[in-house]
């Protein structure tokens, strides 16, 4: 556990903490077990890796959502956990709304962020932006945001559909061939599970708020950064949004055989696209002496 600014938070580690530090941040249907095909590759190519389970998820602390904080303590728990970790700054890998805390982190807190992987996500700025302009484009994300805003006492009455909605998001962010799979049904059984914790749920539909979270519209991010993201116009059109905000290095990437999930689809493409990229930037040699008290 990492116990951070009065909030414990549960991370899965690997590898030799004098190594880089890698961040993984999952979305709002996971946690860190959807990073458990790529923690340990991962350390192996020479990395600290940390998958943390977000507040309100697994074993991490579950206190009462705080409407129009929810972002200002996302970014605060991971700038926290670097820190805990023992490190000054990450490579920082997010997925859906954990994609959307680590732009928000690396525009906020540029000293800690060595390089950002958005994998399927999006500044909350430039979403919001791309919903205003073509919102038949993004109905499944507005009808995500509209739910995350109900009252609490209301959101109750949805938990029977839970089961559906869990299926629902797989399916629809995986491949139709992974679908088929047994590992589809193994990830859908531990989304599910995970839920069920603490009724996490109700602090997963929360976590939706993360995706269009009031932040600075014009804030930039130096660090360089690496979308990944399936080869469709939607996500094209976010990426060249996207590159006017990133005054560093900018590319995109997509993955053979994976939709939105391809650390879960395509793992070892996935660990190949990271170790590469965060093996590459221009300051690993200060990462690697990035350590707190070194």
């Amino acid at each position: 556990m990492l116990h951070t600014r009065g909030t414990r938070l549960h991370a899965v580690t690997a590898g030799d903490a004098d190594c880089p530090l890698i961040v993984l941040l999952h979305g709002t249907f996971g946690g860190w077990f959807d990073f458990s095909d790529v923690v340990a590759p991962l350390a192996q190519r020479g990395f600290h890796v940390a998958a943390l389970d977000m507040r309100g998820y697994g074993m991490s602390d579950k206190p009462p959502p705080r409407p129009g904080s929810d972002m200002l303590l996302a970014v605060g728990d991971v700038k926290g956990a670097i820190a805990t970790l023992g490190h000054k700054r990450a490579v920082l890998v997010g997925v859906d709304t954990g994609g959307a805390v680590a732009w928000v982190s690396a525009a906020t807190h540029p000293e800690t962020v060595a390089g950002l992987v958005s994998v399927s996500a999006s500044h909350p700025a430039d979403l919001r932006a791309a919903m205003a302009s073509r919102p038949w484009d993004f109905m499944p994300m507005l009808g995500r945001s509209a739910l995350a805003h109900l009252p609490s006492r209301l959101l109750e009455r949805f938990a029977r559909a839970r089961a559906r909605a869990y299926r629902a998001n797989l399916a629809i962010n995986t491949t139709a061939s992974f679908q088929r799979s047994d590992r589809f049904a193994e990830v859908l059984a531990l989304r599910r599970t995970a839920a069920a914790i603490d009724n996490a749920f109700i602090h997963s539909v929360h976590n939706s708020r993360l995706l269009t979270s009031s932040t600075p519209r014009r804030a930039s991010v130096s660090a360089p950064t690496l979308l990944i993201h399936p080869n469709q116009s939607l996500w094209r059109r976010l990426a060249a949004r996207q590159r006017d905000r990133v005054t560093g290095d900018y590319r995109t990437l997509t993955l053979p055989g994976a939709k939105n999930l391809p650390h879960i689809e395509n793992p070892g493409a996935f660990v190949d696209a990271i170790a590469e990229f965060a093996g590459g930037l221009t300051d690993h040699a200060a990462l690697r002496v990035g350590r707190r008290g070194v």
